[in-house]
């Protein structure tokens, strides 16, 4: 974008304010990312508070060809922040939007936009027959971000939460999808071609609400945890993958935990757990279910050996001393942001200027012993290359898939940000070479992440972007390219 592009932007944005057609505009823009990722450079942050102020700003770029990146919160922590994905790009902040425009208490979902945060929902739902699938992430980001990003939360993959959208498209029109009509009333999906789905990781159209499907509050609530040496891991992974095929009766995700870390001194906080393999399943439903499926647990895991410990607690009892204490308030489906807080040595969660950082690698492996034990083998000899640590974790999503969560923290230094980034390109290469795609991408990656899909047809997706966003403003570089006009 030239010269006199920008200033015609920022001059464009400026008389959208004095208008009262936006919220406000800021042009003194500093990003922070807490993942040493390369800074872009933005022309400016525009805020809205409505539907129709989303309408105006996309209607006025696509005038001028400006190029927008719409933010919930902007939490998008080891993946980019608030960083777009390429130059010259105006943020989209809709953190101003949020209200929960629908609580159907009765049916169990809500209608939210998308600056509606874990911790505001989760308070609406206080002493109702529902809560809320929370995320391990802050109590304060945004639960459509999340989802839109094929979140995982602590019962289920947020994907399976996200019912229907409202999404302004490239030429300022509305679309509703999944059963949601025109005038925010959720009807539940209806005969013919649905596409909520498209809007998931994409940029098709800036979505402006979600109905977000709830959990019934079950009659019990416990949280089962097991550790186990290092050396029982592919043990470990069969009698994971046999509970994941199996199915349990109740109601919570399982993940499989570790650590992977070189010789000498390394990033990882400290955790009573640090050196082990550790299994957590949150198990909501009726007693009689809950109790029958600990016991389905406890005799899979018994199986395997080098175990060191099982803990099978009520979650509504946990101590707030207890290191199980924070797993088992987002079990009770209460977000929290004090984990974060401590494992960051921080006081907020403003965590873009902290000592520690992080990267995250999202992977999909499949559920069996060969591939989960290959992907931690590979995890193993590029942390010795690169001399820096990392966590992996395994969410078992389905009876064939599990969710990989790769965390790679370091000390904001130019050395350990260098080395970090170094270990994430090479563990990211290595696991496509083996057939394990990511299944979300960081700023960095994301403009090439469909050319590494195997015998993938695009053509129809590219065709769908130029449908939907005719001058390519929306969130230029995110996955489908589109063209600037």
């Amino acid at each position: 974008m030239a010269a006199a592009d920008k200033i015609s932007t920022r001059e464009l944005w400026q008389k959208l304010w004095e208008a009262g057609r936006v919220l406000k505009v800021d042009h003194d823009i500093h990003p922070g990312d807490i993942g040493g990722h390369r800074p872009r450079e933005v022309v400016a942050t525009v805020s809205v508070d409505s539907v129709e102020q989303v309408q105006d700003v996309v209607r006025a770029a696509t005038q001028i060809g400006a190029r927008l990146y719409p933010l919930s919160t902007g939490a998008n922590w080891g993946m980019g922040s608030r960083f777009p994905v390429v130059e010259g790009c105006t943020v989209l902040d809709l953190s101003a939007m949020a209200r929960i425009r629908e609580l159907d208490l009765e049916h169990g979902y809500a209608v939210i936009e998308p600056g509606v945060t874990q911790a505001q929902l989760a308070k609406a739902l206080e002493g109702s027959e529902w809560v809320l699938n929370v995320t391990s992430s802050c109590a304060d980001t945004s639960i459509v971000g999340n989802a839109l990003e094929r979140g995982d939360g602590i019962i289920r993959s947020r994907v399976q939460d996200t019912l229907a959208v409202e999404v302004v498209l490239g030429n300022g029109e509305l679309l509703t999808t999944g059963g949601l009509d025109g005038h925010g009333h959720y009807h539940g999906r209806v005969a013919g071609p649905d596409l909520t789905a498209a809007f998931v990781e994409s940029n098709l159209g800036v979505v402006t609400a979600m109905v977000v499907s709830l959990v019934p509050r079950p009659e019990t609530t416990e949280l089962v945890y097991a550790c186990f040496r290092p050396e029982a891991f592919p043990d470990l992974v069969d009698a994971v993958a046999r509970l994941g095929r199996a199915g349990l009766p109740t109601d919570g995700l399982l993940r499989l935990r570790g650590s992977v870390v070189p010789d000498g001194p390394h990033a990882l906080p400290e955790t009573p757990d640090s050196g082990l393999f550790t299994t957590t399943v949150p198990l909501l439903g009726r007693k009689e279910t809950v109790q029958l499926s600990r016991r389905l647990i406890r005799e899979a895991l018994e199986s395997v050996p080098d175990m060191v410990s099982f803990r099978s607690v009520d979650a509504a009892t946990v101590e707030e001393d207890d290191a199980l204490y924070f797993r088992a308030r987002m079990a009770l489906g209460i977000p929290t942001c004090a984990s974060l807080r401590r494992g960051l040595g921080v006081p907020d969660c403003d965590v873009e200027d902290t000592e520690l950082a992080w990267l995250m690698f999202l992977p999909l492996v499949p559920l069996d012993r060969e591939h989960m034990v290959r992907a931690v083998d590979i995890l193993r000899r590029a942390v010795d290359r690169h001399t820096t640590a990392l966590t992996a974790e395994f969410n078992i999503v389905s009876p064939h898939i599990a969710n990989m969560v790769v965390q790679i923290a370091f000390s904001r230094t130019p050395e350990f940000t260098a080395r970090a980034h170094a270990l994430r390109d090479d563990i990211r290469a290595h696991f496509a070479d083996e057939g394990f795609p990511a299944y979300r991408s960081n700023i960095d990656h994301m403009a090439t992440e469909l050319g590494l899909r195997r015998n993938a047809l695009i053509a129809p997706l590219e065709e769908l972007k130029q449908l939907f966003d005719p001058r390519g403003v929306i969130s230029p570089g995110r996955y489908l390219k589109g063209s600037v006009k």
